[in-house]
């Protein structure tokens, strides 16, 4: 990613990954950001 783009990201996010994947599509990586998102805020509410 270049700089120029992470300036202009309001926040960046970071997936940690292990074995041999080197990178995920975008739907992928935006199913696992809300799964752990609504996650999050279910643990919240118990």
């Amino acid at each position: 990613m270049s700089r120029l783009t992470k300036e202009n990201c309001d926040f960046l996010v970071k997936i940690p990954m292990e074995g041999k994947i080197s990178s995920l599509n975008a739907s992928v990586s935006a199913g696992i950001v809300i799964y752990e998102a609504v996650k999050s805020r279910n643990m919240i509410q118990k």
